[in-house]
Order: structure tokens, then C-alpha cells, then sequence
């Protein structure tokens, strides 16, 4: 087996993972009250797996497109030599996890096992369905049966793994939780995936704009796609939601003001220390010298998740600059019983 598939799959799983990191919390927020984190490496154990499996599949490609191979349909040939007794075993235990994380009972686990070791087989027995003209890769009974094999054990293991802590706490969704700092710094770390993401598509747009229009990009043009454009998106929000960023609104948070809804002022004062601080400083050093400081944006980080560690209410630096504190976005069940009673 080669390295260059199992390392692709890891790069295509975490920056899968990054995009969808704030719908998955926010999504676990609104149905169950809190990110499980058990649940969480569940799921990414999964997609790393699926990456994984479709790599070793499809990589590397072939760039010899004459030398065909023959299928394999006699179960159980070859095992007497030891490199293909290895290659056996390799193969089970390359179809367990599938067998475990497979839902329901074990003959689900089994069907699932067995039907993609065959779907695999058969996209290279067709030369991944006739994009080759022939098959690039050998396609062997013994890979289905070894596949069925490792699903099989998987799924016997798969009570096992359900005992796994989830991280639930086993709260209704609807009552609200404490706002701890770990929470906080939940919200921080989807508010920097935000910009990070906004950055990619503006940077993307931009690029293709600048093409039509036959116009050579500079680095203003850069450091507003990047960090300008993002930034003023995220105040857009803080705005509209009344103080709370995208990260906090995902972790079921609100912004408060001692007198109640947060003034534009302290929002523009909160988005200026925090993340819009970031964006226009790593903006400005990309059109002084053309890339952003790593170690700026890495001490930026550490200070205010030392802010929200330290301060009273976990309010951090933007709390108390902006004079705001962060409450949950649930109604207490006193809130609610007043609502009910009017």
C-alpha cells in the first residue's frame, strides 16, 4: 500500500472537517443542547475513513492507459504465498471500522461490507466504469471475501464501540447550560474557521472577476479578498444578530448589554478588538509586504483565549472592551413560566 493515498485522505478529511465544523456544532447545539465530543470523533473518525477507503481506491493514478490486468474469480488463490496471505489480512482489517461504524444490527454490517468491497472491485474491473479502457487494477474474488471478512469482525466489535462515552450530558436541548470557557472557546475557534472560510471564497470570486475583466491582481486586491471583504461580512452579522457573532450564535450564545440590547458602538468596539482586529492587521501587513504574519495571528489568538479563560463571566477581552457579557441564548425556565403566565 502507498503512503501518498492515506496522507491525500487526511488532508481531504480535516479540510472537509473545517468546512462543515460550524453547521456540525451548530446543528448539535439546536438539537441536543451541547457538542457531544465523543459524537464528534465519531463523525470525523467516519469521514476520515470514507477518504480513506475512496483513496486507496482511486490512487494513484495510472498514467500507463495500455497494460490491462486480468480479473481473479478463483476464491482463495494464491494464499499459500505469503505476501498474498498478508495482503489478505490486510484487507479485513481495512473493512472492520466499516463493519463497527455501520448502523444497526450485524447483518446490515456484513450486506454493507460486502457491497462496497464489490462496488470497489467492480470500478476497477471497469477501469473506474469505463474511464480507462481497461481495467488498471486487478480485480480479485478474494479482496470481497476478506472485505466481508473484516466487516463481519467489525460488526462484532460494533457493541463494543457504542460504549463509548458520547459526551452527552443528558439534558433536555432546550435547558440552557452554563457559559464556560470552553464554550467560549468553541465559538472563537468557529468564528476563525468563518473568516477563514469567507477569505477562500472572496479570494476565489475575486480571482475569477479580475480574469474576465482582464485586470491584473495586486495585493490590495488580495488583502481585500482575503481579510477586508470577510472581515466587514462578520460585522454585518454581529450587527444583524444584535452583538453575537456567527461562533456564538453556533454554540447558542448572545451578547448582553447592562441595559439590554447591545448599542452599534460597543458591537463595533467588540468587533474591532476580536476578530475584525485580525482581519484588518493581517490585511494591512498583505499589502506591506505581501503575506500575513502567522505569529501575529497565533499571539492574537492566545491572547484572547487568555482573555475568555481569565475574566469574570468568561467575557474576555472583547467583553470587557465592548462592556458586554455572554449569556445563554436559551430562555431560563423562570423566562418561560413568565411568558406562559401573561
Amino acid at each position: 500500500m502507498s503512503v501518498l493515498p492515506g496522507s491525500f485522505a487526511a488532508l481531504v478529511a480535516i479540510g472537509v472537517a473545517a468546512l462543515l465544523f460550524v453547521p456540525f456544532v451548530a446543528g448539535e447545539h439546536r438539537r441536543h443542547g451541547e457538542l457531544r465530543v465523543g459524537i464528534a470523533a465519531q463523525r470525523f473518525a467516519i469521514l476520515l475513513y470514507a477518504c480513506g477507503l475512496l483513496s486507496y481506491v482511486f490512487l494513484p493514478f495510472s498514467s500507463d492507459t495500455t497494460t490491462c490486468f486480468a480479473p481473479q474469480w478463483q476464491p482463495f488463490a494464491g494464499l499459500t504465498d505469503l505476501t498474498m496471505l498478508e495482503q489478505f489480512a490486510c484487507n479485513i482489517a481495512l473493512f472492520v471500522p466499516l463493519g463497527a461504524l455501520a448502523p444497526s444490527s450485524l447483518p446490515t454490517s456484513v450486506l454493507a461490507g460486502s457491497a462496497t468491497s464489490v462496488a470497489i472491485e467492480l470500478t476497477q474491473l471497469t477501469g473506474i466504469w469505463f474511464a480507462f479502457p481497461c481495467a488498471y487494477r486487478v480485480f480479485d474474488v478474494n479482496d470481497v471475501i476478506a472485505n466481508t471478512i473484516g466487516a463481519l469482525l467489525g460488526g462484532l466489535l460494533a457493541p463494543l464501540l457504542r460504549r463509548l462515552p458520547t459526551g452527552a450530558s443528558g439534558r433536555p436541548a432546550a435547558e440552557p447550560r452554563p457559559v464556560t470557557a470552553a464554550r467560549r472557546l468553541l465559538g472563537m475557534c468557529c468564528d476563525a474557521l468563518m473568516l477563514w472560510w469567507l477569505g477562500m471564497v472572496c479570494d476565489r470570486a475575486a480571482d475569477i472577476a479580475l480574469r474576465l475583466a482582464h485586470i491584473t491582481p495586486t495585493r490590495v486586491w488580495e488583502a481585500v479578498a482575503l481579510w477586508f471583504a470577510p472581515s466587514a461580512l462578520l460585522l454585518a452579522t454581529m450587527l444583524i444578530g444584535r452583538g453575537s457573532s456567527i461562533g456564538q450564535h453556533a454554540v447558542a450564545l448572545r451578547a448582553r448589554a447592562p441595559n439590554g440590547r447591545p448599542a452599534r458602538a460597543a458591537v463595533l468596539r467588540r468587533w474591532a478588538v476580536g476578530i475584525g482586529g485580525l482581519a484588518l492587521a493581517q490585511g494591512a501587513l498583505e499589502v506591506l509586504s505581501g503575506e500575513p504574519n502567522a505569529a501575529l495571528g497565533l499571539l492574537w489568538c492566545a491572547a484572547h483565549a487568555w482573555g475568555v479563560t481569565n475574566t469574570r463571566d468568561h467575557r474576555g477581552i472583547t467583553g470587557l472592551v465592548a462592556g458586554l457579557k455572554m449569556i445563554d441564548a436559551r430562555p431560563s425556565r423562570r423566562g418561560l413560566n413568565a411568558a406562559r403566565s401573561m
